[in-house]
C-alpha cells in the first residue's frame, strides 16, 4: 500500500537549509505590534475554549483544563503589558 504522507526525515531532507517546512508563516511586513495584538487575540480565544472544555461536567480533566486555562491567562497578561507600551512606528520591509 502506497502511503499518503512523507516521513518527517523525507521532509527535512527535501529542503535545501535542513530546517523543516514552515506551514504557518508571517509575513515580513507584519509590524510587532498588529503581530502581538493578533497573538492576544488567539490567547484569548484559547482561554475561552480551555473554560467551556472545564466545565463540562463530564469532563475527569477539569484541572488540567484548569491548569491549561491559568497559563493562558499569564501569558495574556504578558502580551498585554507589552501591548500597553509605546512602539516606534515601523516602515514596512520591502
Amino acid at each position: 500500500m502506497k502511503k499518503i504522507t512523507p516521513d518527517a526525515t523525507d521532509q527535512v531532507k527535501a529542503n535545501s537549509d535542513d530546517e523543516p517546512r514552515k506551514i504557518f508563516h508571517v509575513g515580513a511586513d507584519v509590524g510587532t505590534e498588529e503581530a502581538l495584538a493578533n497573538a492576544s487575540e488567539i490567547l484569548s480565544s484559547a482561554l475561552q475554549i480551555a473554560y467551556r472544555c472545564a466545565e463540562d461536567p463530564g469532563s475527569t480533566r477539569s484541572p488540567v483544563i484548569m491548569g491549561l486555562a491559568q497559563l493562558i491567562e499569564n501569558a495574556q497578561s504578558l502580551m498585554d503589558a507589552v501591548l500597553e507600551r509605546n512602539f516606534p512606528v515601523e516602515t514596512p520591509r520591502q
